[in-house]
């Protein structure tokens, strides 16, 4: 696999990620050809091609947590504007609930003397090569040289959570969103209002480098393979749209 940097002090100053190497996509494992996984052409599905490749750190948290590994999905969804599938999700309920979380959490850390941030004074953008990678923390709250970023949940807590603040903490600095230049610390805030700490020591080179990676897949014009799997094709955004999916595991008996 090719080796990537960033140039961070450029990032600083300009607001972009720099993506250097000498592959333009994430290199994938060989698969024997009897058996190669197929590729979603999205064009040919008559989607509208995006001006340039958007991507939200949402749909990196997945990837990164492993909820997400068809690379061919998240291609699609960052490359094309693919509708929404219709569901039951609650949308408005969930806004509801989301807001009562997001309100009372920042009314218990103003109490705390923290200055806070919420929502759409938190929004950022970074110019990643060709693509946009763009986000909104729900709150950033800064008490002297101490820097919070939150993020309110209102399901049940899964490991692409603390991914997605990873990905907060990352950008910010970048961005020098509300003057930070450090990586700040996280914090998940759940329904029950327990709380987990996500430190700053966990936004590795390692990581930073997994991120790169997948953007630079995400913005390549080499389509991914299609690897669809019961589990992650029942909740994929493009799985309306992909002729590829799976409702059921492989299975068979054996008489031993």
């Amino acid at each position: 696999m090719a080796n990537y940097v960033v140039n961070e002090a450029d990032s600083a100053s300009h607001g972009s990620v720099q993506l250097v190497g000498n592959s333009s996509a994430v290199a994938v494992a060989a698969t024997p050809a009897a058996v190669s996984p197929p590729t979603l052409v999205a064009a040919d599905l008559g989607l509208k091609a995006r001006n340039q490749p958007y991507i939200h750190p949402s749909w990196l948290a997945k990837a990164l947590a492993g909820d997400r590994q068809c690379l061919s999905s998240l291609h699609t969804q960052a490359n094309f504007s693919v509708p929404k599938a219709d569901g039951d999700f609650d949308a408005e309920g969930y806004k509801i609930k989301h807001q009562g979380l997001l309100v009372q959490y920042a009314q218990e850390l103003r109490s705390q003397g923290y200055t806070v941030y919420a929502e759409d004074s938190n929004s950022f953008k970074v110019n990643a090569g060709r693509a946009v990678i763009s986000g909104t923390p729900d709150i950033v709250a800064i008490r002297g040289e101490e820097v919070l970023i939150v993020d309110a949940k209102t399901g049940q807590p899964r490991s692409s959570d603390q991914a997605q603040v990873l990905l907060y903490m990352l950008f910010v600095p970048v961005v020098k969103l509300h003057g930070i230049q450090q990586i700040p610390e996280g914090r998940l805030v759940y329904q029950d209002y327990s709380a987990v700490e996500v430190h700053s020591l966990a936004v590795t080179e390692e990581f930073k480098r997994r991120v790169r990676d997948l953007v630079t897949m995400m913005r390549s014009d080499e389509l991914p393979p299609v690897t669809p799997s019961a589990k992650e094709c029942r909740y994929c955004p493009v799985r309306h749209i992909c002729s590829h999916q799976v409702t059921t595991v492989a299975e068979a008996s054996v008489d031993w």
